[in-house]
């Protein structure tokens, strides 16, 4: 977020100071992304340098969110200050994600970073917390890159199709369309593995009513407009 300010005080100004803070906080912040897998860390010391995960969720896996949500401006910021190293970094985020994507199109709110190869650390899915901010980022990459970067607009069109298919609920008694979760179920009759629905909607997935609306809108695909009845 205060890359994102300096980017874009610098674009509505022009003014070479905030590209300057911005160029000198991206520099401190790139060094979360030196993890052998090439997720970022979860936190970064800004004047050390030294990198890690977040130890209240286990100190071993990154959040989705997180990482999935600093494209933008670090691809704006190589842009601007003509270093590609920032684009790179942040774009090879998703390519590790398309690689590992499950059938379904929905991506598992943990991801293991700490190994040469990342992969998923947790069974729950969501549209909320932990999940929401990459599949808002999967559309706003695209529409940033002009429309012609296809990897964005595939997964952002798989991630929707896999939340009407597998999270598209109606509640009792009211009949309100609403997007649930997965989470393991822990259920004592049930088989190790499977997963049971989090009949609830998070207040963070609420973004995905107008996100869907500007992807039809961008994309001219009209499957979306029957979600909300």
């Amino acid at each position: 977020r205060s890359l994102g300010g300096l980017l874009s005080a610098y674009d509505m100004s022009g003014d070479e100071i905030f590209l300057e803070r911005a160029d000198d906080l991206g520099s401190r912040l790139l060094k979360a992304f030196d993890s052998p897998s090439g997720i970022p860390y979860g936190q970064v010391n800004l004047k050390s340098g030294e990198a890690s995960n977040l130890p209240w969720i286990g100190g071993e896996v990154a959040i989705l969110a997180e990482f999935g949500s600093l494209q933008i401006e670090f691809r704006y910021l190589a842009q601007a200050t003509g270093k590609t190293e920032y684009a790179e970094k942040a774009e090879r985020v998703f390519e590790l994600m398309k690689e590992i994507e499950l059938s379904h199109g929905l991506y598992p709110v943990f991801v293991a970073n700490t190994k040469e190869r990342p992969f998923f650390a947790t069974n729950i899915i969501s549209f909320g917390s932990f999940a929401d901010s990459i599949y808002e980022y999967m559309l706003k990459i695209w529409l940033q890159g002009g429309k012609v970067e296809n990897m964005y607009r595939e997964m952002w069109d798989r991630s929707v199709q896999g939340m009407h298919d597998h999270l598209l609920l109606k509640s009792t008694p009211s009949g309100l369309r609403y997007i649930a979760g997965l989470k393991p179920n822990t259920a004592q009759d049930k088989k190790e593995n499977t997963l049971a629905y989090d009949r609830s909607m998070d207040h963070l997935a609420c973004f995905m009513g107008g996100k869907c609306n500007r992807g039809r809108f961008f994309l001219h695909v009209y499957h979306f407009e029957f979600l909300w009845f």
